[in-house]
């Protein structure tokens, strides 16, 4: 299974899905987009994962090399690729689908509950995954659920948390990827901010939960596998 990911933050990597992908061995390439890196031949890779970033989807004029991106998700989709997108990646897959991504009335940091719906628990990319579970959220943003889109995760944070559209397309909101060094560095950086709000947890509670890290990482790894079983079957 050849897997490319698009990085859009050089601060925000691949985490716990390189731990994965280097276990079984998987061809990996990347597309920096702040670095205006190259996008690869669709015919080139089996699986497209979307990665996080500072900007929100609807900043073109200063993060010029983001209608570039969309148009390549576009083509992805519309290829029947598979595609994985991690938060600014959710949000691009569904501006890319046609919804309205905005800034929330809030932000929402820190390990937050979230509960599948309905919906979620028919879905095979979600096979294995408890019916709640705790994750860590970084955003600000959010989005409207596009047309012909599946709500897979909800929070009473953010309405749409995860969401599929049609058996190849995943996104979600929130970072099981993050590992705890990721999170120390978000620490760090925080440290010297005001977070308000009810939905924005102290950062000293976000750092040192290998209990989280753990179940997070497990729901990870268990997105991946049901991608990968789907994909080795066809």
């Amino acid at each position: 299974m050849r897997i490319h990911y698009i990085q859009n933050d050089s601060a925000v990597t691949l985490g716990y899905i390189k731990e994965w992908i280097e276990d079984r061995n998987y061809p990996l390439a990347c597309t920096k987009m702040y670095e205006y890196g190259e996008l690869p031949p669709l015919d080139s890779f089996d699986l497209l994962i979307i990665l996080g970033g500072k900007m929100g989807s609807y900043d073109e004029e200063e993060f010029s090399w983001l209608k570039t991106e969309k148009n390549f998700i576009r083509e992805c989709i519309d290829a029947n690729k598979w595609v994985f997108g991690i938060c600014l990646g959710v949000q691009l897959l569904a501006n890319v689908l046609g919804a309205k991504v905005y800034p929330h009335s809030h932000q929402e940091i820190g390990w937050w509950p979230l509960t599948l719906t309905d919906e979620a628990l028919s879905s095979p990319l979600l096979t294995g995954v408890p019916n709640e579970f705790v994750v860590f959220e970084h955003h600000g943003d959010t989005f409207d659920l596009p047309e012909g889109a599946v709500r897979l995760a909800t929070s009473s944070g953010c309405m749409n948390q995860a969401f599929s559209y049609g058996d190849r397309v995943i996104g979600i909101q929130f970072h099981p990827e993050f590992t705890n060094d990721m999170i120390h560095e978000y620490k760090e950086v925080a440290d010297s901010q005001m977070l308000e709000g009810a939905y924005c947890q102290s950062p000293s509670d976000w750092v040192n939960k290998p209990s989280y890290l753990d179940k997070a990482k497990t729901l990870l790894f268990t997105i991946l596998q049901n991608i990968e079983t789907a994909i080795l079957r066809c």
